[in-house]
């Protein structure tokens, strides 16, 4: 089982600043966070009205992608932490 993780600046559907953390296992899409301003929001989810989707339906594809991009599971997991907290508040 292999493991990647990605850290991306994106822009919402409402074309607000944010970014997105993606946990993919075996390149398929398992866990994502995703945070726009004070909003903390979890692939528990599927949608947010303003962000939209919040766990992308795209398998990993070579490229996609750069080295740049590429994040810690450390680091995807707290981003995962702050957004479970939120949720339950």
């Amino acid at each position: 089982m292999v493991s990647d993780f990605f850290r991306l600046y994106i822009e919402t559907m409402d074309y607000r600043d944010g970014v997105a953390y993606y946990a993919f296992i075996d390149g398929v899409p398992a866990r994502q966070v995703t945070n726009v301003g004070h909003l903390w929001l979890s692939s528990r989810r599927d949608h947010h009205p303003a962000v939209g989707p919040l766990l992308t339906d795209q398998l990993l594809q070579p490229g996609e992608f750069s080295e740049g991009d590429r994040t810690t599971a450390e680091e995807f997991e707290e981003a995962w932490r702050r957004a479970i907290e939120q949720e339950e508040v």
